[in-house]
């Protein structure tokens, strides 16, 4: 008697697998016209079986069930899950769930979301999905599904949640204090507010908390940023912050290394050369750099990195007498991580290695002061060349602003 295993699915197996899908979600009752509906976005071709990681449960030749993981790594979608209506609860569900969240978790994804059937619902909650909202239907106009999320927490997002959210209210600059509002932790006298929550706000009321953290600052006058990660609870967060007034900056890719892995002697080509400043003439050039590249509302990098320069090392990358690049390191309180920031590159000195020198730079002196982990809030043009150098994604991060004036 033949078993079921579970394997990658083949290219031949296309339309059979849309097939399989259609019999799956007949098996809820609904009638042809809706299934015709559906038929479209539970079609699958050649391409989609080779690109879209797609596993199916199979019995000889038989196709039992598939699902399919879909994304880029740390975020990612458990864009399908269907079983032959003769399998349904029969545990084969729980297998491919566990065989999805095992692949997902070795590829990277720290987050899948789930955009589910309605009727399968349960099954994902039973599994340990939680809800987050809902989303519109892809066939049916006016219907709108479940969605979910799955969390795959890894060993290195949890040493970030437990070190690096928890030193928020730590190394603050002269004239700056934290305080609490009850769990957020509320930073006060920089040009812009800052509050920062904890992974998890379950039974709190988010609303209400996110109002005052925008009526405080509102006023003094102050703009607010309230930071979110792909991983935080509740799920929803992203939609109350915007329901509150508060507009999303670029995404970001949370991305973890080991200092001693990445303390490499830096190379660079000729003429270039990294070193280390305290000096405010020198914060004021990288200043005016980073202007260059981004334009003039960058001019308050200056002034915090005048005011900040105790608690952070900053090391500028020069030629021909001028700044071209700039990074600084910021230890934390209890010297498990420090944060990467800056390195901004003028646009005719990239290529040279220098981004990569000043990591190795940082990194090195990370070392020296016995910090074990970096890490960098990575756009998506920084990210390749950290994946290269060895960081792991582990979620990502967006910061939402409310503004005054808007």
């Amino acid at each position: 008697m033949s078993k079921i295993v579970l394997r990658a699915a083949r290219p031949g197996e296309a339309a059979a697998l849309g097939e399989l899908a259609l019999r799956s979600k007949a098996h809820w009752g609904y009638d042809r016209d809706f299934l015709d509906a559906c038929r479209a976005e539970l079609s699958f071709r050649l391409r989609d079986v080779v690109e879209r990681g797609i596993v199916v449960a199979a019995e000889g030749d038989r196709l039992l069930g598939f699902y399919s993981v879909e994304g880029r790594a740390p975020e990612g979608e458990l864009a399908h899950m269907w079983l032959e209506p003769s399998e349904i609860g029969k545990g084969l569900g729980k297998r491919l769930w566990r065989h999805a969240m095992e692949s997902a978790r070795a590829a990277g994804f720290t987050v899948l979301t789930i955009d589910a059937e309605p009727a399968a619902e349960g099954f994902y909650l039973a599994m340990g999905a939680v809800k987050v909202g809902e989303t519109p239907s892809g066939s049916i106009p006016g219907r709108v599904l479940p969605r979910l999320r799955a969390d795959l927490p890894t060993p290195l997002l949890e040493k970030y949640d437990r070190h690096v959210r928890a030193s928020e209210r730590t190394d603050l600059e002269d004239g700056v204090h934290a305080e609490t509002d009850d769990p957020v932790t509320r930073i006060v006298g920089r040009r812009q507010g800052y509050a920062g929550p904890p992974r998890d706000l379950s039974g709190v009321d988010v609303d209400a908390l996110i109002a005052r953290q925008r009526d405080f600052f509102a006023a003094r006058g102050q703009s607010v940023e309230w930071q979110t990660r792909a991983h935080d609870l509740p799920g929803d967060m992203p939609s109350r912050l915007l329901a509150a007034g508060f507009q999303p900056d670029e995404k970001e890719t949370v991305m973890i290394g080991t200092a001693a892995g990445l303390a490499a002697e830096p190379v660079l080509a000729g003429g270039i050369r990294v070193r280390r400043t305290d000096d405010d003439a020198d914060m004021h050039r990288i200043a005016e750099m980073t202007c260059g590249v981004w334009g003039p509302g960058f001019s308050w990098v200056a002034d915090m990195l005048v005011a900040r320069k105790k608690h952070l090392a900053v090391f500028v990358a020069e030629a021909d007498g001028q700044v071209v690049s700039a990074g600084w390191l910021a230890p934390k309180q209890d010297r498990e991580f420090a944060g990467l920031f800056g390195g901004t590159t003028a646009v005719r000195w990239r290529g040279r290695g220098i981004y990569r020198a000043l990591v190795a730079r940082r990194a090195r002196l990370a070392v020296e002061l016995g910090i074990r982990y970096l890490w960098v809030d990575a756009s998506d043009d920084s990210r390749p060349i950290l994946e290269r150098l060895g960081f792991i994604p582990v979620t990502t991060t967006t910061a939402y602003v409310w503004n005054p004036a808007t």
